[in-house]
């Protein structure tokens, strides 16, 4: 599991502070810092069917609050696969996160 800590609100200008890093205490997360947002221009340019198209989750171009699940055995390559769940606020969708992942 990756999360993916990019600025977006005026207060998200700088790494995140240990209590956001603290909010995904899992020892499986993987937290990253990407000031650039690198990845969510990649996760947008890469979306096609049978993606869904996220339902929020949009700031001036940049993806953002977003939980992103692939099926088992999907390969990245120079093409993010289509994803299973791709939408938000991650608060809202953690059933379909949830069912997803147990459904491998």
């Amino acid at each position: 599991m990756y999360s993916i800590w990019q600025p977006i609100l005026m207060t998200d200008m700088s790494l995140p502070g240990r209590w956001a890093l603290s909010t995904l205490s899992d020892s499986r997360v993987q937290q990253f810092w990407d000031p650039s947002h690198l990845i969510s221009q990649k996760l947008k340019a890469d979306a096609r069917p049978p993606q869904l198209e996220p339902e929020c989750c949009e700031q001036r171009g940049t993806l953002w609050d977003l939980a992103a699940v692939y099926p088992a055995g999907a390969t990245w390559t120079d093409r993010v696969p289509p994803a299973v769940v791709f939408n938000g606020p991650i608060v809202d969708v953690t059933s379909a996160i949830e069912t997803a992942i147990t459904a491998r």
